[in-house]
């Protein structure tokens, strides 16, 4: 354990500091910001197209980029957390910039000058936005993008930090309850998102569901700073990032050393107290980085002191190695995330009948992707406990499914929802062309919402197979200590494909819409091929499905490092445990 580390949990157990008292509240952190960003991610393509009088493309594009940016930079911010600035200060800050975000959006339903003016009745004559609007617009996007920059990696670990002093069997058995409560709220946070809070802004106005997610964002960093003086702060240290990065500066300052034919012949430089481990054969250059050549400090017995940026130790080289071997099945599981957030499922049930059970109620368009999050939930929370050993019991086996075809049943699901999601969308505007309204954008069909919920079934499970399966994919691949990069990789993935998403969308339109042809993705529903868009993506959905199976069968999950012990004259190969 790190000198700093020892001190601060020193500490802790001498302040009273940590424990369970903290951590409801750093588990509210990110509470609240979930809450926040989902019921605004949820009804933002309502608010775009009717406040801003923007298209449904140019609508969707912003939803993506705003999207991948809170995806991307969280990664980020584990980085700056974990070598910089440490979780408490991370977490501290970045809730103030999702506080800040969320006033700012806030104002823009408050204070008339930063909305373009309503159209008419007829819809004719609306005025574009002007460069200040959308400045403070995309302005209060960002902030709040970096608010989840540092909440959503820092919460969970920062969580964990407060127990970190306890003796193991205490620490396993609370660790295990944190996990439950941690996926449990985040589920509760997404749904309370899509139905209380677009609730309010679908039919109060966007000045009270705005103004009530300020309120909780405000409120949550008090509280946060409120319960400061309870918290376990534990001092940066290395970073796993910073470790990686080293492989790969070394390996290219060392890229003219030659390599002996057998690595068992060279001498390769270890942590401090290890065992002499030798890397592994795989990806052969990287081994450049931990091999002692004439600059660096050669010791025998692993003892001694190296410059980190001149020779990295074999378990450097080793946890790059495992990152880069990921890779292609990451990339293979990018499509399930473009496609899951693809659907223009809010602006289709903005033209339905979206009375349900009474003809008072009317279930929020915005709230439609509350089919998709409880599927989501009620498998993650059933399928170890009740489907599996319903599932052994009838197949006798032990393992019923790996976790390689948990990510194939995915990938499946989500190219079975946009196939869903094209046949609902040819009988909705049929419907419509029917009933007169191609012209009207802003007719409503005698068409239950109901229709949508199919595909927003199969796209909860499609990301309980492929999002789960991901993250304990990778944890079983991946050395223990390279926890962090799991959840980078998930985040990172969602990322790349909201970008892919958004080149996707402009080339559609671009490509359809030349001649003065109607483009697939028109403003007006009924005029444009919804059904052709959401057909598209199922193709090339079956493209990545060969993509993955192909990745599958090649990746080898078999731990390929090895360790070279001596004991005496004998040596005996063992293998390495990352």
């Amino acid at each position: 354990m790190m000198e700093g580390q020892s001190d601060e949990l020193g500490q802790a157990s001498a302040w009273k500091k940590g424990g369970l008292r903290p951590i409801p509240v750093i588990i509210a952190n990110e509470v609240s910001e979930r809450i926040v960003s989902a019921s605004v991610t949820a009804n933002l393509i309502i608010y775009l197209t009717k406040k801003y009088h923007l298209g449904a493309a140019s609508s969707a594009i912003i939803i993506f980029v705003y999207q991948a940016a809170a995806n991307f930079l969280p990664v980020c911010g584990a980085i700056v957390s974990d070598a910089l600035l440490g979780r408490y200060l991370m977490v501290t800050l970045t809730l103030f910039s999702c506080t800040t975000g969320t006033f700012m959006l806030f104002l823009t339903s408050l204070i008339p000058k930063l909305t373009p003016p309503d159209c008419g009745l007829s819809n004719q004559g609306c005025t574009s936005p002007t460069p200040l609007q959308l400045f403070v617009l995309c302005a209060s996007l960002g902030f709040m993008s970096l608010g989840a920059s540092g909440v959503r990696p820092c919460c969970l670990a920062f969580a964990e930090d407060q127990i970190a002093h306890w003796d193991v069997a205490q620490k396993d058995r609370a660790l295990r309850g944190l996990f439950s409560w941690y996926y449990v709220s985040v589920g509760f946070a997404q749904i309370v998102a899509v139905t209380i809070l677009v609730y309010f802004q679908d039919q109060v106005g966007w000045k009270v569901g705005f103004g009530i997610s300020a309120a909780v964002m405000l409120s949550i960093t008090l509280v946060n700073l409120a319960a400061s003086p309870f918290y376990v702060k534990v001092k940066p240290q290395k970073s796993i990032w910073i470790s990686l990065l080293q492989v790969v500066v070394v390996s290219v300052k060392n890229r003219h050393l030659v390599l002996p034919e057998t690595d068992q012949s060279a001498q390769f430089h270890n942590a401090s107290g290890s065992r002499e481990f030798v890397p592994s054969e795989k990806m052969r250059f990287l081994n450049k980085a931990c091999i002692l050549s004439y600059h660096a400090t050669s010791v025998s017995d692993g003892a001694g002191s190296t410059n980190s940026w001149n020779t990295c130790t074999v378990e450097q080289v080793e946890n790059l190695k495992s990152a880069l071997s990921v890779i292609p099945m990451w990339s293979a599981m990018i499509m399930t995330f473009l496609i899951q957030s693809s659907s223009f499922g809010v602006l289709q049930a903005a033209t339905m009948d979206r009375r349900i059970g009474t003809k008072k109620f009317q279930l929020p368009a915005g709230s439609i992707s509350i089919f998709e999050i409880i599927t989501f939930t009620m498998w993650s929370g059933c399928y170890d406990r009740y489907i599996v050993p319903f599932l052994r019991r009838i197949t006798g086996r032990q393992q019923v499914l790996t976790l390689k075809q948990r990510m194939g049943i995915g990938v499946f699901l989500s190219i079975a929802s946009m196939v869903v999601a094209s046949a609902v969308e040819t009988y909705r505007r049929e419907a419509a062309v029917r009933g007169g309204l191609q012209q009207d954008a802003k007719g409503t069909l005698e068409m239950s919402v109901l229709w949508l919920a199919p595909q927003y079934v199969i796209i909860g499970l499609a990301g309980a197979f492929s999002s789960i399966g991901q993250i304990e994919f990778y944890y079983a691949v991946l050395p223990k200590s390279m926890g962090s990069f799991v959840l980078a990789l998930l985040f990172f993935g969602a990322g790349v494909a909201s970008i892919i998403a958004t080149l996707v969308v402009k080339a559609i339109n671009m490509i359809t819409g030349r001649n003065s042809m109607v483009p697939w993705l028109s403003n007006n529903l009924n005029e444009g091929h919804y059904d052709y868009y959401y057909f598209l993506l199922a193709v090339f959905g079956a493209i990545d499905l060969l993509y993955f199976i192909v990745c599958s069968y090649i990746f080898d999950e078999r731990t390929q490092n090895m360790s070279l012990e001596t004991s005496g004259d004998a040596k005996e190969m063992v293998e390495f445990q990352g």
